[in-house]
C-alpha cells in the first residue's frame, strides 16, 4: 500500500500543483520543456520520477489521475484490486468506476459500471480514492476475469486477512455462475500467484488434492515447508516464482545453493521432489501434469 500512497502524492492535479507553488501557466511550461509528463489533461508527475516506474506503478497513476478528476466514482473490479495491492496477471486497460446513478457521462479511458447502489454504499476510502469493498471487488473479478486471475486476486485478500474464506465464498455463492469455481478453489495458504495458478492446474486436472504450506522434518533437524504436499504417496510440489532470483531474497547464487540443499535433505528424509517455475507452469503445463503423474499423483 506504501507504493500506492507514493502515487497517489506525486501525481499531481492543478489544486495540488498550486498548492506546492506551482501555477497552470509554470505547469504548462514545465510539460513543454520535458520536466512534467502530462498523464491526462491537467493531471501532471514529474518526468523524472515517471520515467522510473513500473508498467505496474504506471498503471497506478493512471488511475490516480481519474480518482482526482472524477470524484463520484468508486473503484471496483480489477481497478479495486490493484489499489488493494493485490497482483493481477493482466493490468486493466481502462479504469472500473462503479457508480450509484444509472446514467453517467462516458469517458474513453473508464469503464463506467453503472447503477450499483450498493457497491457505493459499501464502499471505503483508501489512499485517497474510494473503493468497492473487498467482497464486491471478489464477485466482480470472478465474474469478469479468467477464473485463475481471480483466484490470485482472492488468494491474495484472504492472505492479508482483509476477508474471511467465510465471507468470499459466501459472496460468490451468492453471485453464482462462474463465480461458484473461484469460491471452491480459494485458499488463504497461497504464498504467490504461481502457488495459487499451480493449485487451479491441480483442480484442473483432477489429480488429488495436496496439503499446502505442509511442515516436512529433515534429519539435520531442519523444518521445511513443502507448497504442496501427498504425505500419503511421499511427493511434495515445490513452485519457485521468478522473484526468488531477482535479488529480493538475497543473491541469486546463494539463493540457489539454499534451494539444492532443501532439494537434497527433502529427498534425504525420503520424499519425491517435482520442482516448477513460473515459465511452465504459464507456457508448458502439461510437463509438469507428465512429471506429477511420473512421480505417483493421478
Amino acid at each position: 500500500m506504501n507504493d500506492v500512497a507514493e502515487i497517489y502524492q506525486q501525481v499531481r492535479c492543478l489544486k495540488d500543483l498550486q498548492d506546492i507553488g506551482v501555477s497552470p501557466s509554470l505547469a504548462s511550461t514545465r510539460f513543454r520543456s520535458g520536466d512534467y509528463t502530462k498523464i491526462k489533461q491537467g493531471i501532471y508527475v514529474e518526468t523524472s520520477i515517471w520515467n522510473q516506474w513500473s508498467t505496474r506503478q504506471r498503471c497506478l497513476a493512471h488511475h490516480a489521475a481519474y480518482i482526482k478528476t472524477v470524484p463520484s466514482g468508486v473503484l471496483s473490479h480489477q481497478s479495486a484490486a490493484l489499489w488493494l495491492g493485490a497482483p493481477l496477471l493482466t493490468l486493466p486497460h481502462k479504469v472500473h468506476m462503479s457508480f450509484a446513478s444509472a446514467s453517467v457521462q462516458h469517458r474513453p479511458s473508464v469503464t463506467a459500471h453503472r447503477g450499483r447502489t450498493d457497491v457505493v454504499r459499501e464502499a471505503r476510502l483508501v489512499v485517497g480514492a474510494s473503493v468497492a469493498a473487498p467482497g464486491h471487488t471478489l464477485r466482480d473479478v470472478a465474474l469478469s476475469l479468467p477464473r485463475v486471475e481471480a483466484l490470485v486476486i482472492g488468494d491474495y485478500f484472504l492472505r492479508q486477512g482483509v476477508i474471511s474464506v467465510a465471507s468470499a465464498r459466501a459472496a460468490l455463492a451468492e453471485a453464482g455462475g462462474a463465480a461458484l469455481a473461484v469460491g471452491q478453489r480459494l485458499s488463504a495458504l497461497a504464498d504467490s500467484p504461481a502457488e495459487t495458478i499451480a493449485r487451479d492446474l491441480i483442480y484442473e486436472w483432477n489429480l488429488p488434492l495436496p496439503q499446502e504450506q505442509f511442515e516436512v522434518f529433515t534429519h539435520y533437524g531442519r523444518v521445511y515447508r513443502a507448497d504442496f504436499a501427498w504425505p500419503e504417496l511421499g511427493v511434495i510440489l515445490e513452485v519457485d516464482g521468478e522473484v526468488k532470483y531477482s535479488g529480493v531474497y538475497g543473491r541469486a547464487d546463494d539463493v540457489v545453493q539454499t534451494e539444492h540443499r532443501r532439494h537434497r535433505e527433502l529427498e534425504m528424509a525420503g520424499w519425491k521432489v517435482v520442482r516448477t517455475r513460473w515459465k511452465e507452469l504459464m507456457s508448458h503445463p502439461a510437463t509438469l501434469r507428465q512429471r506429477l503423474w511420473e512421480a505417483g499423483v493421478r
